[in-house]
C-alpha cells in the first residue's frame, strides 16, 4: 500500500489518502467481466499490435479494442461500439499528467450528449441522442483503455489510481468545466470531487505495455435513469513516493469508447 496525495480540484491542495494494490483485489475475482461489473474497473493482460501509435489506432487498435469489448467485457451482450480514430497520449520528456482528481463522463445522458456536441459537432450530438432514444437500448456505457506505451520498464513515475465509485458519496460530485478542452466558446461540462476521508482508492502497481487498464467513466441505463455515480470512475496520476528518482518517465495513452447496449 502506498500513501500519497490526491488532489481535487476543488481546493487545490493535497490530502493524504491510502491507495489500496488493486491487483490483489482482482485476483481473488471470478471473471474479467464480472470484476469490472462490480468494481467499474478491470486490468486485462493484453499485448496489442499497434507500433506506431498514430498511424495504426484506426486500422489496428479499433479492431483490437473492439474485441475486448465484445468478448471480454460483455459477453453475451448486444452491443454497438462507438470509437474515435485517435488516442490521447500522456508523458514523455515534460511529464505533463493529470494530477487533479476528475471524472470525463457526467452523471445524466442528457448532458453526455451536450459535452459530446461541445467537443465535436451539432450533428454527433443529434445523432447521439437518436440513437440513445431507440427502443432497442437499454443503455449506455463510456468507457476508457488506458495503458502504457512506448516504455521499457514497467510504470513507476505518475501511476493512475481510481475511486472505488461505491465510495464517492453523490454530496461530493460537482460540475466541472475543463479550460481549453473545447474551441468555439463551445462549454463542456465534467466531474470533479470533494476530499472525503471515507473514499476508497487503488492502483494497479508497475504496469506494463502488454496490459491495459478498463474503467468506466459514465453508465446509463434507462430502467434506472436516477443511479447515481455508481459507475463515474473518479481518477488522478500521483506521485508514488516509493519510485525511484531515475524511473522512466511514464508515456500512456486513453482510449474512449462509447458503448451502446442493446435489449437481450
Amino acid at each position: 500500500m502506498v500513501f500519497t496525495g490526491v488532489r481535487p480540484p476543488a481546493y487545490r491542495q493535497d490530502h493524504l489518502a491510502e491507495i489500496a494494490d488493486a491487483r490483489a483485489m482482482q485476483r481473488e475475482a471470478p471473471s474479467e467481466s464480472g470484476f469490472l461489473t462490480e468494481h467499474a474497473c478491470v486490468l486485462l493482460p493484453h499485448q496489442t499490435a499497434v507500433r506506431d501509435w498514430d498511424a495504426d489506432v484506426a486500422n489496428v487498435y479499433r479492431p483490437e479494442v473492439a474485441s475486448i469489448t465484445r468478448e471480454r467485457l460483455l459477453p453475451g451482450r448486444r452491443v454497438e461500439i462507438f470509437q474515435g480514430t485517435k488516442v490521447v497520449t500522456r508523458g514523455g520528456g515534460k511529464r505533463i499528467y493529470g494530477e487533479g482528481v476528475h471524472c470525463d463522463g457526467p452523471l445524466t445522458p442528457d448532458s453526455y450528449a451536450t459535452n459530446l456536441g461541445a467537443l465535436t459537432t451539432p450533428q454527433a450530438e443529434l445523432n447521439w441522442r437518436r440513437n440513445f432514444a431507440r427502443d432497442e437500448v437499454a443503455g449506455f456505457m463510456l468507457i476508457n483503455f488506458w495503458r502504457p506505451i512506448n516504455m521499457r520498464e514497467p510504470v513507476r513515475d505518475y501511476p493512475l489510481a481510481l475511486c472505488d465509485p461505491l465510495s464517492v458519496d453523490p454530496d461530493d460530485v460537482f460540475s466541472a468545466r475543463i479550460p481549453r478542452l473545447t474551441s468555439e466558446g463551445r462549454v463542456s461540462r465534467h466531474l470533479a470531487l470533494r476530499f472525503n476521508p471515507g473514499q476508497s482508492w487503488r492502483y494497479y502497481p508497475a504496469m506494463t505495455t502488454n496490459e491495459v487498464l478498463v474503467f468506466k467513466q459514465s453508465e446509463f441505463w434507462k430502467e434506472s435513469p436516477d443511479a447515481g455515480p455508481r459507475a463515474n470512475v473518479f481518477h488522478t496520476a500521483f506521485r508514488d513516493p516509493t519510485a525511484p528518482p531515475e524511473a522512466e518517465p511514464r508515456r500512456s495513452c486513453e482510449h474512449r469508447v462509447g458503448v451502446m447496449i442493446l435489449r437481450d
